[in-house]
This record gives structure tokens, C-alpha cells and sequence, in this order.
């Protein structure tokens, strides 16, 4: 039941449990003082609670005398939706209480698809034997997505600059180094030097331009040498393919390449001059109460970075 006050606003005809625990206890109990009891309150607060109630319900809901106390006819239907109101309440604060207790629930990750495809994979099937009650959802896509608007726990996300809203948890340096196939090499040679780049065709991931910089490190801290190519690709897997194939010398992430390096499918040129210019995150979204299922995610990937990846060192 819901009334207007003398403004116009709307209120409900009970502002809280209390009055409810109170009038059950009443008519359960069949004495003020003994609801008083069982509620560790005293009988005078129980009293004002019905009062309030039988107010707010403009009807008499208990009928009182010196010796006992009765339950009208009001008060007996009043009741059954009391319990039914408080046991769903009940069920509600335990459900709760369970889910707080041990991680569960739909996780929402979002991370892009060279790392999410390459090295999540990897860390999931233990996650989710560890976590049964979690329903992992992995959105793999090259948009930033906004955490907020996609309802999204957790993002993997590599950059320089993060946007501060988000809490950020590091996990490794995005190591980034120079590399070409063995038959490039063996059919243009192999240069020496990052300078002598400029004599090489190098594939640029550059949508507007078919020159690039690609850093190095100089005397005075980083620098830079320009490069070209005949070959620009926008997208992480197909570049990786292409330096592969040896249609030109590429820079990449080293997560990307190190087990193509490892296999001796790609060379790595220039060693000393790799360059760390970001880092690889897990974020999410800050809040007062971090759910237990996005703490169980951050902590177990985190974990799993605690030793450094080969390809980060």
C-alpha cells in the first residue's frame, strides 16, 4: 500500500523490516514484552512498531487487553504476507551470503586477440576447475571497450596510458623487438645495425602512412629510425604472418613472436635493442565491494605472471 504525503511524493506503507520482525514477533510470541525479548529490544520499541504499522495500514491489527493479546482479522492476512516478505528476505541474505563466500557467477573479461588469443587460453581451463561455480564469458575484440557501458569485470589491456578511472594491476613489460624470416635474411641480408633499416623493407602497421619510426635506444635515451615498405597491415596476426613468410623485417611485441623465435621460424635482429614502451594490465572498474569473483580472476592471473614470461626479460 503506498499513500501521498502533503508534498505529493509517494512513500511505502513500511519504511523498514523492523516493524515487520516486530509485529511477527508479536503475534507469534502473544506478548509485547516477550517480541521485546527475542528481538533484544525493549517492549516499548515493539509497541511503537505495531502502533506505526496500524497507522500507516489504517486499520487495528492486534486487540489488546490486560490479560492477552488478539490478532484481528486485518492483522491475521497482514501477517501471511509478513512471513512471506521476511522468508524472502531470508533467502535473499543467504543467497547473498553464499555468494560472497565463494567466487561464482556469470565473469565478463574482455582482452584483444593476439594476447587474449595466444596467452589466456592457457590460464583458463585451471581457473575454471579451480572456480566450478564461475561461467567465464571471453569477449576477444580489438575495440577498447568501455567497462562500464559493456558491463565488463575485468580487461586485459596494453598501453602507456591507462585511463586512470580504471584500477590497474600490472602483470608484464610489452617487450617489443625487431625480427625477420631466415630466407628474408638470407636473400637481402642481414643488417647490422637499427640505422641500416633504412636499406630494408619493413612492414609498417600504420594505416595512414607506409613509413613508420620504431624506436631505439639512442646515447641519450630512446630514439628513433624511419622505415618504409611496400607491405602495411593493421592487424596483429596477419603482420606476424607476413614477417613469417618473409616479405619483410617486423617489429612486434616479443609475446607475439617468441615462440616463433624459439623455432627458429623468425630472427631476432638487434637484441640489445629492445624497447619497453608499455605495459601489459589487468584493470577493472573500481568499487566500493569488489566482487569475489573478479578478486579469484585478478589473483589467479596475476599469479600466473608472478615469474616474468621469457618473452618479457
Amino acid at each position: 500500500m503506498v499513500r501521498s504525503d502533503s508534498g505529493g511524493q509517494y512513500r511505502s506503507t513500511i519504511d523498514n523490516l523492523s516493524a515487520l520482525r516486530a509485529f511477527v514477533a508479536v503475534v507469534e510470541s502473544g506478548s509485547f514484552s516477550e517480541a521485546g525479548y527475542r528481538l533484544n529490544v525493549v517492549p516499548s520499541t515493539i509497541s511503537k512498531h505495531v502502533s506505526l504499522l496500524e497507522e500507516r495500514l489504517q486499520g487495528q491489527l492486534l486487540l489488546r487487553s490486560t490479560k492477552q493479546l488478539s490478532i484481528t482479522e486485518l492483522g491475521r492476512r497482514f501477517y501471511e504476507r509478513c512471513l512471506a516478505i521476511l522468508h524472502e528476505v531470508e533467502e535473499a541474505e543467504n543467497e547473498l551470503g553464499e555468494y560472497q563466500s565463494e567466487p561464482q557467477g556469470r565473469l565478463r573479461v574482455t582482452a584483444g586477440p593476439i594476447f587474449g588469443g595466444h596467452h589466456l587460453p592457457a590460464l583458463i581451463p585451471s581457473f575454471l576447475e579451480k572456480y566450478p561455480k564461475i561461467s567465464l564469458e571471453l569477449k576477444i575484440t580489438t575495440e577498447t571497450l568501455d567497462m562500464i557501458d559493456n558491463a565488463l569485470d575485468v580487461a586485459i589491456r596494453i598501453s602507456s596510458n591507462l585511463d586512470p578511472s580504471l584500477i590497474a594491476v600490472k602483470l608484464a613489460p610489452n617487450v617489443r623487438t625487431f625480427c625477420a624470416a631466415p630466407a628474408y635474411l638470407e636473400q637481402h641480408g642481414t643488417p647490422e645495425t637499427p640505422q641500416d633499416l633504412v636499406r630494408h623493407n619493413c612492414i609498417v602497421a600504420n594505416e595512414t602512412a607506409r613509413t613508420a619510426k620504431w624506436p631505439i635506444k639512442g646515447e641519450d635515451g630512446d630514439d628513433f629510425v624511419s622505415v618504409s615498405g611496400n607491405l602495411v597491415i593493421n592487424h596483429g596476426e596477419v603482420y606476424r604472418r607476413a614477417v613469417i613468410d618473409g616479405l619483410g623485417i617486423g617489429y612486434v611485441a616479443r609475446f607475439v613472436v617468441y615462440e616463433d623465435i624459439k623455432a627458429g621460424r623468425l630472427v631476432e635482429l638487434f637484441k640489445d635493442q629492445r624497447v619497453t614502451s608499455s605495459f601489459i594490465y589487468a584493470v577493472y572498474p573500481e568499487r566500493r565491494n569488489l566482487p569475489l569473483k573478479t578478486r579469484a580472476f585478478i589473483d589467479h592471473i596475476r599469479e600466473a605472471f608472478r615469474t616474468p614470461p621469457e618473452w618479457a626479460v
